[in-house]
């Protein structure tokens, strides 16, 4: 007997392309979704992108402003952004004063105003802004109750999809009746705290759907909204086991004898030690090995450093990077400190990523990175992220961080080394009035590497590492 197929739930895209992605191809055809959040947080200008981006497929949107602010006012402002088409303006983009409709027929007698006006138009998609401001316009909360309950329903017989655009807290969730009728909640938050403030946006609920609760962060230009929703396939981080994938050589002497070879080929690994340990050397080794040896393109992505100082930096080893950029064989990103966001830099790394099909990578550092994230969670969340977007590319990752000074920790933010498929410890030690450099594989997964200290060096060549005989069979 043959299985009939269910219809899947019909999809009403918002033009605004990682939020169609995270809802699953849009939001639910003809529901009522709540855009929430404090003044200043971006809900107008994303419902305005929305109307807009409908508006160029041929979908009509209604945009009803409430006691907040005038549609001229409203319109006014927006223009300044280039999503906002001034001939789609008041034809494929109507936008109504309900405040005045409510002040004049009373909240009760509203209902029927605005589905007069509804039917009148036929639009897809509606904006109601802001709904949180028509409570100050109601006599009493049963009257609001009674409004939001009979505006449902109207909106749900007419078919159009509709966001109610609100300055709601947390706690008016399991209070304010226009929650009980919503089919979804889009919270976006303004985080004072963040060096430099940020943006987020989290899908609280949405029926008929089953995005992920993370907060993603979003920028505001000209453009609108950009939200930084990285987006992993299933499966896509999962690499074969290690002793089915050929080592990458790290082009490190005697480093690769401790590895059994070099790291595992698509392992993204962490590169931990003090400031002056040999970190950015290590790294630097790392690339320039893979692009003049084996013709392999490699990626630095640099948040202290800018690109002369590094190209200079390896040339006092000898290693000549400029003939190995013009081949396209090695690339520098340098981002400002100030310019960082990691949900940002995530989506980045996986474009050059499959732009460039590259081979080796390496990112200094993960400290300067994570440097604005304040929550320990959230600092876990991004770093995971990053590791699949690692593993997902297939690159073999170089990832450093820098532990407190004299903490005796692995890495700055002690989430590091649980994420990333290995670790490998650069120390320099006192030891009388000398200063003795050493590294130590401390973890590489699915490889037998050795164990313990071993001399290391930094020589006019580059890194040279000295194993101890019993720990490479010598």
């Amino acid at each position: 007997m043959s299985r009939t197929r269910k219809p899947g739930l019909r999809r009403f895209a918002t033009g605004v392309a990682p939020l169609d992605q995270l809802l699953g191809g849009g939001l639910p055809a003809y529901s009522v979704v709540i855009l929430a959040g404090e003044p200043g947080t971006g809900k107008t200008i994303l419902s305005q992108q929305m109307l807009f981006a409908n508006a160029a497929q041929g979908r009509k949107g209604m945009y009803f402003t409430t006691v907040s602010e005038s549609p001229i006012k409203v319109a006014r402002y927006q223009s300044e952004f280039s999503f906002f088409d001034p001939d789609k303006f008041g034809e494929s983009v109507v936008y109504t004063d309900l405040g005045e409709i409510i002040r004049r027929h009373q909240l009760g007698n509203a209902v029927e105003m605005i589905a007069e006006s509804l039917r009148q138009h036929q639009p897809a998609l509606v904006v109601i802004d802001s709904f949180r401001a028509i409570h100050d316009l109601s006599p009493s909360p049963k009257e609001m109750r009674t409004f939001s309950y009979d505006l449902a329903v109207e909106l749900s017989a007419i078919q159009t999809t509709t966001i109610l655009i609100g300055e709601y807290t947390t706690d008016e969730i399991g209070t304010a009746p226009e929650f009980a009728v919503a089919d979804g909640i889009i919270w976006m938050t303004l985080h004072r705290t963040d060096p430099g403030g940020s943006r987020s946006l989290q899908i609280l609920k949405m029926r008929g759907a089953a995005p992920p609760i993370t907060p993603f962060s979003f920028d505001i230009s000209r453009d609108g909204l950009t939200i930084h929703a990285l987006i992993a396939k299933p499966g896509s981080d999962e690499l074969p086991p290690t002793g089915q994938r050929e080592p990458a050589q790290t082009g490190v002497s005697g480093l690769d004898e401790l590895l059994r070879g070099g790291i595992p080929s698509g392992a993204p690994v962490l590169i931990s030690g003090e400031a002056g340990t040999g970190k950015s050397t290590l790294g630097m080794q790392f690339l320039h090995h893979g692009a003049a040896a084996l013709g392999e393109v490699g990626l630095y992505f640099s948040y202290e450093e800018q690109p002369p100082q590094l190209i200079a930096n390896a040339r006092k080893f000898g290693w000549d990077l400029v003939p190995l950029i013009q081949q396209s064989l090695v690339q520098i990103h340098h981002t400002p400190l100030s310019h960082v966001n990691l949900d940002a830099e995530n989506l980045r790394v996986q474009d050059l990523l499959a732009k460039t099909g590259a081979k080796r990578v390496f990112i200094d550092s993960l400290t300067m990175m994570g440097h604005a994230i304040l929550k320990p969670e959230a600092l876990r969340s991004h770093v995971f992220s990053l590791t699949r977007v690692l593993r997902a590319s297939g690159a073999t990752a170089l990832v450093t961080t820098d532990p407190p000074a004299g903490s005796g920790l692995i890495s700055r933010f002690g989430v590091e080394e649980s994420i990333l498929d290995g670790v490998i410890l650069l120390r320099n030690v006192k030891v009388a009035r000398d200063r003795k450099r050493q590294i130590e594989v401390y973890k590489m997964r699915g490889v037998a590497h050795a164990t313990g200290e071993h001399l290391m060096r930094i020589t006019s060549k580059g890194m040279q590492v000295f194993p101890r005989c019993e720990e490479v069979g010598l």
